[in-house]
């Protein structure tokens, strides 16, 4: 048997960000190999079919607007004619308060309301609020010097409750973090132009309104999950199983060493978490390493419930529900699954999701299975009534698994930027740096390919 040509570039990570890297180096012509230590890839998507369910124990969909993976899609023989829309016509999110289920005023653009009627009628905010939002319509373009809160900015513009009602539980079902830490130009940086551009958020997004983009779902996914995305990655991508232990530079190129093997390549690209990256180079490069390790991560734990329909007297009559700090136990937000994609759960059964973050999620992450669902249970028995023991649950666990850009994000990424340059042929690319959704880590990890694509002799 002949021994595989001696690869080009060498990609650590065999999440999203390593896969769809190397298929586009593929498509450039570029040989590439991708090393995973995990039994499986995908990183954080994984798609799990129980008794006739199609449940995610990751992402279970991506942002519509972002063209990246519907891009990607189109190239993949097995995935164009896949593509799956969220159903938006039952589209409506709910937030907890006063341990009650309160529909999200239609028309808020995250946590800037574009329908005033809405916001008038709506209980979960106060009068004072309503009134603050009234006068934002006055707020003048601003430009501010330097890095600042979510929490700052939310605040500054609506006032504290609407950040601790909308803003903060939003966020936390992406970054698992906190309005009072996470960095507003590095986690909305559409907010932070509206407000150089327009000063009020409220006069932006209702002048954005006026030219409405074509009619189409929000969350786009795929009829087979979103490892259907990975899958077919992976059938165009060799990979190496086993764990990366260091690399080092060599004679103008790179190893790396895993078990008793050494890959030798000109370009590396680290697709690993930011603190995975700083471990290898620890010895390599220390300076990008220190870093790379300066970037926080937090926890997540994703319960997914099944109940027969009987059991559940809940309308589920939306996608879901947030909930505040101020109301949180155990559970952040939930999902219905069959709701918002009702293709997914089969007929006669009820399916709800729970996401557990933060500091919650750190702590339980020591806990047995049968502990957290207890916990699951009692939220969801305070907030939807439901008693019964559910006919099937599953439960995933991804410690230090959601990056926090927090203040100083962008800065730590201006520093990292030359520390890179002194060390040719080594990339990273991933969530931790610019984006953590899907259709971001796909449009970085095209970016990567094309950079080594113009660099390299093939």
């Amino acid at each position: 048997m002949n021994k595989p040509a001696e690869p080009n570039v060498v990609i650590i990570g065999g999440g999203v960000s390593g896969l769809a890297t190397a298929y586009f180096l593929r498509r450039l012509g570029i040989r590439s190999v991708v090393i995973e230590k995990s039994r499986r890839l995908g990183g954080l998507i994984q798609t799990d079919r129980l008794e006739g369910c199609l449940l995610e124990a990751g992402p279970d969909s991506y942002l519509a607007a972002k063209p990246a993976v519907t891009e990607l899609a189109a190239e993949l023989p097995d995935l164009k004619d896949q593509i799956l829309g969220s159903n938006d016509a039952a589209r409506r999110i709910f937030v907890v308060r006063d341990s009650k289920l309160v529909p999200l005023p239609r028309g808020m653009v995250m946590m800037a309301p574009g329908d005033f009627s809405q916001v008038f009628r709506s209980p979960l905010f106060s009068t004072a609020t309503k009134l603050r939002c009234l006068r934002e319509v006055l707020s003048r373009p601003r430009t501010r010097p330097e890095d600042f809160t979510v929490g700052e900015f939310v605040s500054e513009h609506f006032g504290s409750e609407l950040l601790d009602y909308v803003a903060d539980p939003l966020l936390a079902g992406v970054y698992g973090g906190h309005a009072a830490s996470l960095s507003a130009p590095s986690v909305l940086p559409r907010f932070v132009a509206y407000e150089r551009s327009y000063g009020s958020l409220i006069r932006a997004v209702r002048h954005e309104r006026r030219s409405p983009p074509p009619r189409s779902s929000l969350f786009l996914s795929f009829r087979d999950g979103m490892q259907s995305l990975t899958d077919a990655l992976a059938r165009e991508t060799r990979v190496v199983c086993g764990e990366a232990e260091c690399v080092e530079s060599w004679n103008g190129k790179w190893r790396v060493h895993h078990g008793d093997e050494t890959i030798e390549s000109r370009d590396l690209v680290l697709a690993c978490p930011a603190h995975a990256a700083a471990s290898l180079l620890e010895s390599a490069a220390p300076a990008l390493a220190s870093e790379l390790a300066g970037i926080p991560y937090s926890s997540a734990i994703l319960v997914t419930l099944v109940y027969d329909t009987s059991q559940v007297a809940h309308p589920l009559d939306g996608f879901g529900f947030l909930v505040p700090q101020a109301e949180r136990r155990t559970v952040a937000a939930v999902t219905w699954i069959g709701t918002k994609f009702p293709a997914r759960i089969r007929p006669g059964l009820a399916a709800v999701r729970a996401f557990i973050v933060s500091e919650n999620a750190t702590q339980l992450l020591q806990e047995t299975q049968h502990r957290v669902i207890e916990l699951v249970r009692s939220d969801l028995g305070r907030f939807m009534g439901i008693d019964a023991a559910p006919r099937f649950t599953v439960v995933h666990a991804w410690p230090a698994s959601m990056p926090q850009y927090i203040v100083g994000h962008a800065q730590r990424l201006r520093k990292i930027t030359p520390l890179l340059q002194d060390l040719p042929g080594l990339h990273l690319t991933g969530n931790a740096y610019e984006g953590v959704g899907i259709p971001d880590c796909v449009r970085l990890a095209k970016e990567t390919a094309k950079r080594i694509g113009s660099q390299i002799q093939i």
